[in-house]
């Protein structure tokens, strides 16, 4: 087994251990030793912004996009589950699903996918995935 393969496992790991760590946190009511997320206007957006830009980032890791358009897989993905996130919170006594907080997850999970392609040094000129492709 080669370094390059041990690292890409541990960036899986650490990619499907959080999002089940989230979800984990998410099965319950919001502890009441935690009050500044219910008192500090907009904190509770912060913290999901925060919280899927790791995400966005794991994801990225683990997966090693090559293309842009896996890129943008990558960024829905976790986006989506983000969503499945907000959806499980409508079934578990004391949460609730809020769209406003499925839009800042997608708003980290986006801030994480440009500060990862910037680290990277990728070019993300998403133009050429809206172009036509070329006549026959």
């Amino acid at each position: 087994m080669n370094a390059y393969t041990v690292v890409r496992g541990l960036w899986w790991t650490l990619f499907l251990g959080y999002a089940l760590l989230i979800f984990w946190l998410s099965h319950g009511p919001i502890p009441e030793g935690v009050p500044f997320i219910r008192e500090i206007p907009g904190f509770d957006k912060l913290y999901h912004a925060l919280q899927y830009a790791l995400l966005g980032f794991l994801g990225l890791q683990a997966f090693m996009p090559r293309t842009r358009a896996q890129f943008l897989r990558v960024l829905l993905l976790c986006w989506f589950y983000g969503l499945t996130d907000e959806l499980h919170q409508a079934f578990v006594p004391g949460r609730g699903a809020d769209l406003i907080d499925w839009l800042a997850d997608g708003l980290g999970v986006g801030l994480a996918g440009w500060g990862w392609a910037r680290w990277r040094g990728v070019d993300l000129n998403l133009k050429e995935l809206f172009r036509a492709p070329p006549a026959p």
